[in-house]
């Protein structure tokens, strides 16, 4: 298919499939792969070391030393294997319709700048990235998932010049749906953003490690989640 489709390559990464351990791939021509620069030198992609040079082994070897993630492996085999046998349509419209929904409630408060640099006609994908006027976005993201139970990404996303000319400093933020997202998802999101508008902060907030975090934390972590700064998101939202 990649050659009938003129593809040299083609890049994938597990963690936009729900897969977990970190996987992800890269296919193309063997002879290619086979001529180029190793990504790691180290075990395994090392046919022949010497003081002074090495030759480097051939196929996928090459660029693969160290230890194989054998479980992120399979984790992303089977990730693909059950994405494979959903039919797309219901999918795309499960995230259309969260998206058009958070979008359009976003757009109708004020203070809130919807972030778009393609135009209506562009099909999009489930993800809205937004601001708040007067908040930093890292410390929207902490009191929505300390006072809300909302988890948002929040900062410049690995495009830190396309942020910078968008005028957001601090980044902003990014809430994304999926097959697991519900309408609630979305209409609690709104609801926290409303709360944040209406009422500011009701807890106090610092930064620690250069992130934003509750000043005192109160509220009860798993036995497998750290105390530590970073980890706000992890526990439960406060009742």
């Amino acid at each position: 298919d990649m050659a009938r489709d003129g593809i040299d390559y083609l890049v994938l990464s597990g963690n936009k499939l729900y897969a977990p351990f970190g996987a992800g791939a890269i296919i193309g021509r063997g002879d290619w792969l086979g001529a180029g620069t190793p990504y790691l030198a180290g075990g395994g992609a090392v046919h022949r070391g010497r003081p002074d040079t090495a030759s480097w082994a051939a196929g996928p070897a090459r660029h693969e030393a160290g230890s194989p993630n054998l479980m992120g492996v399979a984790a992303l085999g089977k990730a693909a294997e059950v994405l494979s046998a959903l039919d797309p349509e219901p999918w795309q419209r499960h995230e259309e319709t969260l998206r058009s929904y958070l979008e359009a409630g976003l757009r109708s408060l004020p203070g809130i700048h919807v972030h778009r640099i393609f135009g209506e006609e562009t099909e999009a994908v489930g993800i809205v990235n937004f601001s708040v006027a007067g908040y930093d976005a890292g410390l929207v993201a902490a009191y929505l998932s300390a006072e809300h139970g909302v988890g948002l990404r929040d900062g410049k996303f690995c495009a830190h010049p396309l942020l910078n000319r968008l005028g957001l400093p601090s980044g902003s933020l990014r809430a994304s749906f999926g097959l697991g997202s519900r309408l609630d998802d979305a209409g609690r999101l709104l609801a926290g953003v409303e709360a944040l508008l209406r009422e500011g902060l009701r807890l106090d907030y610092l930064i620690e490690c250069g992130r934003w975090v509750l000043a005192q934390e109160s509220r009860p972590f798993p036995d497998w989640a750290p105390v530590m700064p970073g980890t706000a998101g992890a526990a439960p939202a406060q009742a």
